[in-house]
């Protein structure tokens, strides 16, 4: 995908930089990113897949706390959580790249 694949405004807001969230336990962030397939991930155009990757833990953070501490506890996540945590972002990987028409 290029530049020029985005609107003007989408333009605009790639020069003047997305909004990343800070992640302040980057093991676990790194723990949930390992469950997302790699071939999701390399369809997200490089200068947005730090914004894409960052807002999609934060937004787990929120919305699922208690499947997020489970990521935080040290050595791996457990299994049932790990595969209700690959679907979860699996899921809003999707619906990021299907509202932006990403294939």
């Amino acid at each position: 995908m290029e530049l020029k694949d985005f609107t003007e405004k989408e333009q605009e807001m790639i020069k003047n930089g997305l909004t990343t969230s800070k992640i302040s336990d980057k093991e676990t962030a790194a723990k949930i990113l390992a469950l997302v397939p790699q071939e999701l991930v390399k369809k997200i155009p490089f200068f947005v897949r730090k914004h894409a990757t960052t807002r999609t833990i934060k937004r787990i953070s929120i919305e699922h706390p208690e499947l997020y501490a489970a990521a935080q506890t040290s050595g791996e996540i457990p299994e049932k959580e790990r595969e209700e945590l690959r679907q979860i972002i699996t899921d809003i990987f999707q619906e990021k790249m299907n509202k932006h028409k990403i294939r």
